[in-house]
């Protein structure tokens, strides 16, 4: 059997025909026209100056990375009820049951009962000799 394609499908003689007319080697890009393309292109774009030094991006982009910075310490996690009351209210560089009547005393909007016999209970243990 001469044919090797014998089991696929058969194309049309014009078409293959045609396909063979229009099969052309591609273009060849030689050196001389690479260099004259990559000059044109050096010469377009040496007049522009980057983006960044024309508008002061850099001191742009640096402010906008403090804000970020000072936005995530200020609208921290801990900065909701539930960790800003495990803190050192009185200020003694410690947390202990006087920060919990500390923060009662202060009557803050949002603090419940509840929060305060939570610190209470997280800031004293009498189980352990005192060691929680």
């Amino acid at each position: 059997m001469s044919d090797q394609n014998a089991d696929s499908e058969q194309l049309e003689e014009g078409l293959i025909r045609a396909l063979r007319a229009a099969d052309e080697a591609p273009p060849v890009v030689t050196a001389r026209v690479d260099r004259a393309l990559a000059d044109i292109s050096t010469r377009h774009f040496a007049s522009r100056r980057p983006g960044w030094k024309r508008h002061g991006g850099w001191a742009l982009a640096a402010s906008v990375a403090l804000v970020a910075v000072l936005a995530v310490r200020t609208i921290d996690p801990a900065s909701d009820n539930g960790e800003l009351l495990y803190a050192d209210v009185n200020g003694s560089g410690g947390i202990d049951i006087a920060d919990v009547f500390a923060l009662a005393r202060a009557e803050q909007p949002g603090v419940t009962q509840a929060d305060l016999d939570a610190f209470a209970m997280r800031v004293v243990s009498l189980d352990a000799g005192g060691m929680r």
